[in-house]
């Protein structure tokens, strides 16, 4: 049973998915659960193991669910009793601790291009632990090899790579290409089709945006929909190397994360 919940939790936490362990770590008196026992309960309802079944169970899913949704961990102590007021039901008559443990998505970027400034960002994501993919349509620049811990590094346009089923669950798209026009095709139909949690951005100049934003609505997005595209991309820090943008790039990413945007629109 503790096999197949951190295997299931190995295999969520690959595809940077999120989720709760449930873990069963004080039991005093009579209970059906025992101090050790385990149980993953993700994000879309699944569960794997258990903490000893019952009503008991069926609440620290509960509160499991609650803890997702605040994204935050907590621990519960409860009585196994039918006193009033009790958080949970039961005749067993001990007590019990169960500590929840919530694993959330980290932050998955879809980086376009695989130049210098990619190759900075991809070092940030890889010190980070954040998931990220790169896509260029240039064999030279789309080289697995340059991207260490890269989920994947992709020979494609933009339109075509997302276009595929089953793609990443991206949290930002980050317009680095070697010209506007490469940029454009992934930012496009990502606007369109990529969900509103996500955040885009691309980097450049006033007038490199507004000219991006007349083709973009040429391509069909609206102007609410082209504002979502953040130009230039990065916290204002004064960067100027590659690595210096990286790290505006990549501090704005961080900010982003269930606080304030901070930029981001």
């Amino acid at each position: 049973m503790l096999h197949d919940v951190f295997q299931r939790a190995a295999e969520l936490i690959r595809s940077n998915r999120k989720f709760a362990l449930l873990h069963l770590v004080q039991v005093r008196g009579s209970s059906p659960g025992k101090t050790g026992f385990k149980m993953l309960v993700a994000d879309d309802g699944e569960r794997v193991g258990t903490i000893g079944g019952g009503n008991s169970e069926l609440t620290m899913i509960s509160q499991a669910v609650e803890a997702m949704g605040e994204g935050r961990s907590r621990r519960v102590a409860y009585e196994l009793t039918n006193h009033p007021g009790n958080l949970v039901k039961s005749l067993c008559g001990g007590t019990n601790e169960v500590f929840i443990e919530v694993f959330m998505p980290k932050p998955c970027l879809l980086i376009l291009g695989g130049g210098h400034v990619s190759r900075a960002v991809a070092k940030l994501c890889v010190l980070l632990e954040y998931p990220y993919v790169v896509l260029d349509d240039r064999p030279e620049y789309a080289r697995p090899a340059d991207f260490e811990g890269a989920l994947d590094v992709v020979q494609a346009r933009g339109g075509e790579y997302l276009s595929r089923p089953e793609l990443p669950r991206f949290s930002h798209v980050i317009g680095l290409g070697y010209d506007a026009e490469f940029d454009l095709d992934a930012l496009v139909p990502g606007v369109k089709t990529l969900g509103d949690d996500v955040k885009f951005g691309t980097i450049g100049s006033r007038l490199k945006y507004a000219k991006m934003g007349e083709v973009a609505r040429q391509r069909g997005l609206t102007e609410q929909q082209w504002a979502r595209v953040k130009c230039p991309v990065g916290m204002t820090i004064g960067a100027q190397t590659p690595a210096e943008i990286a790290v505006s790039i990549m501090a704005e990413v961080v900010a982003s994360l269930g606080r304030e945007s901070h930029g981001w629109k």
